[in-house]
Parts: C-alpha cells; structure tokens; sequence
C-alpha cells in the first residue's frame, strides 16, 4: 500500500452490551463478542466489585450470646462462623407486616435447623431488640475494614422438629405465607427408607380413633409422618398421618370416631414423607409441623401435603399434587384443601409435567409445565359449592413450543414473564390486546451458544432474579468440559440497553439469590450448598475466599471487541489501536490483538497505576501488521479499570485506477 493510503478509524464509543453467537464481524457499534465480570453503566465498561464473605451465625455448640463480645476469642466462647456444617440447603427473606414495628430477617436452612443471619427492626415489646450487632454506646461493631457488621446474631437457634431433618437430595423451599415461613421438603422416593410400600395381609383395621395399618417390615418410628394412597376409604387415600406407634409389621395412626376398615391389600401403598414445617417468626420459637391427618371438614378435604415446593398467590397456598395436578387451600387456611372443587389438572394424558405455578395478574396464575405453558384463570369466589362455579374458570394454552426447565428461573418484572427452557432464556411478553403470549425466539438468542454449554442433568437447579432493572440467572455451565455440581456462572441481561450485559464467574456456587436491606440500601446476597453467604458487589478488590482466613482473589475480568474490517472484505494494513481508560489505585490492565487472515494474536500493552491515586489514560499502541480484519481483547487482572472508548486505525488502500469513456 502506498504512503498516501487513506487512514480509516473504526471502533465502539461506548458499550451496551454482547452477543457471543452471532458473527463478530455483523455485530453493532457498541456490541461485545464477549464481558466477563464487566458492568455497563452510561456506556463505559467496569470491572465488578468483589463479593464479600459474611459471618453466617454463632457455632451451635457455643454459650448463649452476650454483648459486647470479642470476635474468635476463647475456644468456649461465641464464635462468629464462616460456613456451616452440612451446608445451606435453602434461604429465605422473611418481612413482618407490621408496619410500625418492621422486621426483616434472612434465614438459611442447615441440615437439621435454620439460622437467622441477617436481621434489622426493632421489635419493642421484648421480642426482638436492635436486630444490628452494636455496644451498650450504639456505635455499631467494627470488623476488618472498620465498616460497620450489620449481619446479626440473633439469639439462639431455630431447630426442627423430629423427622424433619434435611438431606442432600432432598426438593427443599422456604416461602413466607400466612405471616409464617414455611420449609417445603420433599424425599426422593429412590432411597431406601423413603420408598413406596405396598399394605401386607390384614390392610387397615380401627378400633374407635386409632387405626392399625399393616406393613411388614416397614421399618418406621413413632412419630414419623407417612402418607397412604390408593385406597377407596375416603381417611386413608391421599392424607397423611404421624406414626403413634410400631411394630416390625404394623403401626397405628390416630383416625376419626366412625372411619370404617379397609382390610383389602391390593393397590393399598404407603410412603414415608417429610411434614412441611413452619416458624411464625418469633425468636422464642423454633419450626414446628404443620398439622396431619383428617381435618375437621372431614375425610373428602386434606390437609397440607408433603411437597417440594410451593406457591402463594391471592392468600392461597398452591402445592403440586401429583405429576400435573395443583391443589389450593381455602382462602386464608393453609391446612384445607378440596381435592373436588380446588384441585385441577393441565395438560392431562400427556408426556408431561408441572415445574411451578406463577403468580399472574387479575387472579390468574401461570402454570408452568416442563414441555408447555398455561394460563389459570381463578374463581375466587368463597361459595364455589353453593353456587356450582369451578375453581378454574379458564385454562388457556400460551404455548407447546417451550416449557419450564428450572422452577427458581422464573421472574416477573413489569409485563414479562422471564424463565428458562431447553432453548435457553425466553420470554413472555403482554402485546397489544394485553393478553400473554409465548415468543418463537428465545430473549438469549444472541448468547445461545453459552447456554449451549448447561449441564442438562443440574439445569433445573437455575435460580434468578430481577434487581436493578437487570435479570440476574445463575446456572450450571460445563466449559471446555470442565464438570460442574453448582452455579457457576451468572448471565446478567440488562433491561435499560435491552442487551445480556456480561456473564459473571465465582469461585463459588450460587445456590440462591436473595434480595435484603444492608444497612440503608437493598442488596443481592447469595447463599450456596458448600454453606456460605455473600453479598455481591462488595469489595474493591476482588472476591473474598468461601473459606475463612484465604484471603481476597482480584477479579479477572475481560472484554473482547467486535471485528473491525473497516467495511470492506480488503487486506488492510493495522497502524494502531486506541483505548480511553481509567485506573483506579492498584490496578492493571492488559490489551492483545486478534487479527484475521493471517490469524495471529499477540499481546500490545500492558498497564497498571501505583500513583496512590486513580489516572486516565489515551493508550495508543501499535499493531503494524496486515490482515483482513482486527479484535482486540482487553483484560484485568487487579483492581477495577474502566474502559470508555476502543477503536483502531488501519492505511485502506486506494481503489486502482479505471478508465472511462462516453459513447454517444
């Protein structure tokens, strides 16, 4: 090329956003190919902040709490604990409504008992104190970077009853209803021990309220909670009981005056379940079981079911009921259910199943199935029998193309419905006759090959979120074939650019996303399986360690541009790049270049500032190479640079001269 080529200046002045998928070479002014752990605010890319460690609670082993108090003194002493034995199998933000006296508390659920870690108000009337960690003076604690704790101790423990212990695979939730906070939990019926049993000779015989149920081998205690099924004795088809007695072959449950025998043995089964538990939220109590057996409006209603999950909506509580049923309480009573006139069932006869029911507006409900999704209409009429209605005025098809593969996915925000599918995120959207409709094309189209790479077996463990007017999912990715068993990446989709901002990774799992006051401000905290809370974007200088005492990791984070061509398909010759930025103290950043036909890549620049305070930069470095076309990926390795503007200058050619001529 000669001397006097054209200089052509191409780039991005600002960032939205990226799209992984699609060819970089079609990508927008302003679109990535790739951000990692990066943040678009008014266009200028940032490195995220850390996520710091919380002190979770005081070891159970330890004396009762006492203020003031030295953190980590005397081995007997309270000791503030950096994970929990057995790990956090779920968590939950629980709110009074008492708008005079509020309460907020963040509880996760170990193994055998839940903590409340997280907790501000001030309860007057002896109940709670000032839910903040402080002095007998009121100045707040300090720890480590002398900021306030406001993770509180609160006194004592919150145990569970007898059987209602947690285990690894387990379907477990905690939702407040009813001024309550329940804890759904659910056995796999491939256990041994929790494994369906057929009734051996003599059936179910009762003598007055107590009914004999004949198991040989059954292999339970008194006081466990089992369900019967299959029988066409109204008491015994569908309720559960808890066990008052054994014997290796038979145990006895408590019945009403007048239940009749059922000595048949064949289709007769019963099943060890798990009792939902509930705490009311008072300090000086602990969980306790939600009531069994036959309810007072007789043997044709039920009480709460044994479930993995739940939903409330319009005062009810909605659980699932077998494979696609969903039953409803009454209105204001969590323990009465008519499995006639509040039960119904969708998509029935297919090859299909229910993963949630969603709150909707107007009453309705989305009912969410693996391979499709409806619309429930709910009569929320209270004299439904009087009057003859159903309980379901309408159920509508939205859509058979897609379904729900992870219940905790789903996230209203405003008109839309978000939630993961095989294909990835979609979206369901109100259009103009403000009615609901599924869409063909999935919201996570322009990424779809980073959820090409979900571990198909743990995508049901998805968990999302809406915060910040930004749609937060946490999912388990298999990368360059690395096998995972949690979390391991949050995909952040930004409503305000209308574009997936960045993927975030930590090194740890994100089991659960929960939104609570910190101080003054509400912020997203995250709880993992390994045991262990954090609160997100924290930390200048990087990521705290899931284990007390390893110290901060900075934040690796990275931005690969779109590829320059300069619009045309030409070999070109790169002069330079330029990159407006900004280095906060201790911090570094890295650039390299990617160039296209010959493929190469080297590194140009490298930067980092120890001036004591933060330095804008105009970086220009040089690439004096020809190619076809040019990427640039910058990356930072400590502190968090900012990155404003990128773009690159390249000698075109001219075109070869022609001749023309004019025929007449």
């Amino acid at each position: 090329m000669s001397l006097d080529s054209p200089i052509a200046i191409d780039g991005d002045f600002g960032f939205i956003g990226f799209a992984s998928r699609l060819n970089p070479v079609n990508l927008p002014p302003g679109v990535l190919q790739d951000s990692v752990n990066m943040r678009f605010d008014r266009g200028v890319a940032k490195v995220r902040k850390g996520a710091k460690r919380l002190a979770e609670n005081i070891s159970p082993a330890g004396t009762p709490l006492s203020l003031p108090f030295v953190l980590n003194s005397a081995p007997n002493e309270p000791v503030v604990r950096s994970a929990y034995a057995g790990g956090i199998f779920t968590s939950a933000v629980m709110r009074s409504p008492d708008g005079v006296n509020s309460m907020e508390v963040l509880v996760i659920a170990g193994s055998d008992r839940a903590f409340p870690v997280l907790a501000q108000g001030d309860f007057t009337s002896g109940v709670w104190s000032d839910g903040y960690l402080s002095t007998d003076t009121g100045e707040p604690i300090s720890y480590e970077d002398e900021s306030p704790i406001v993770i509180s101790i609160l006194p004592g423990e919150l145990t569970f009853p007898d059987g209602s212990s947690i285990e690894a695979n387990d379907t477990v939730t905690m939702l407040q209803a009813y001024d309550r906070l329940y804890l759904f939990c659910e056995a796999d019926p491939t256990i041994p021990g929790w494994e369906e049993k057929n009734l051996t000779a003599g059936g179910i015989t009762v003598s007055t309220t107590t009914a004999t149920v004949n198991c040989t081998g059954h292999g339970y205690t008194s006081g466990q909670r089992i369900r019967l099924e299959g029988s066409p004795t109204a008491a015994f088809n569908g309720h559960e009981f808890d066990i008052l007695s054994t014997t290796g072959n038979s145990f006895t449950i408590a019945v009403p005056a007048g239940t009749a025998n059922d000595t048949a043995i064949s289709g007769r089964t019963v099943r060890r379940v798990k009792p939902p538990i509930y705490w009311d939220g008072l300090p000086t109590t602990n969980f306790v079981k939600s009531p069994a057996g036959i309810p007072s409006a007789g043997p044709t209603y039920r009480t709460m079911r044994s479930v993995g999950w739940a939903s409330y909506i319009n005062n009810r509580l909605v659980i699932p009921d077998g494979r696609d049923s969903v039953s409803l309480s009454d209105v204001l009573d969590p323990n009465n259910y008519d499995p006639f006139w509040q039960n119904f069932r969708a998509n029935q006869g297919s090859n299909d199943y229910l993963v949630a029911v969603h709150p909707w507006v107007e009453g309705s409900a989305l009912v969410f199935m693996r391979r499709s999704i409806y619309l429930a209409e709910i009569n929320q009429s209270f004299d439904i029998v009087d009057t003859g209605a159903t309980l379901i005025s309408k159920l509508t098809l939205l859509t058979d193309e897609v379904g729900c593969s992870a219940r905790r996915s789903i996230v209203t925000a405003g008109n839309f419905v978000y939630f993961l599918s095989d294909s990835g995120i979609y979206r369901l959207d109100t259009k103009l006759d403000l009615k609901l409709r599924g869409d063909t094309k999935p919201l996570s189209d322009p990424i779809a090959d980073q959820f090409a790479n979900l571990n198909a077996e743990l995508a049901k463990n998805s968990v999302g979120l809406w915060f910040d007017n930004r749609y937060l999912i946490a999912c388990p990715t298999d990368n360059s074939g690395a096998q995972t068993t949690t979390n391991n990446t949050v995909f952040i989709y930004n409503s305000l650019n209308e574009s997936w901002e960045t993927r975030d990774i930590y090194g740890f799992g994100v089991d659960n996303f929960l939104v609570a006051t910190y101080g003054t401000t509400r912020r997203v905290f995250i709880t993992n399986r390994a045991g262990s809370l954090f609160l997100l974007d924290e930390i200048e200088a990087g990521d705290e360690a899931a284990q007390a005492g390893a110290g901060t990791t900075p934040v690796e984070a990275t931005i690969r541009t779109r590829r320059y061509n300069f619009g045309t398909p030409h070999s070109k010759r790169f002069l330079r790049s330029l990159a407006d930025v900004v280095l906060p103290e201790s911090s570094s950043l890295s650039a390299s270049a990617v160039i296209i036909n010959p493929d190469s890549t080297f590194q140009v620049a490298t930067l980092s500032n120890s001036t004591g305070t933060p330095e804008d930069y105009s970086l220009k470095f040089p690439i004096r190479t020809k190619a076809h076309a040019l990427e640039l990926t910058f990356t930072s390795t400590t502190g968090r640079p900012e990155i404003r503007s990128v773009a690159a200058e390249a000698a075109t050619g001219r075109l070869p001269h022609t001749e023309t001529r004019t025929v007449s």
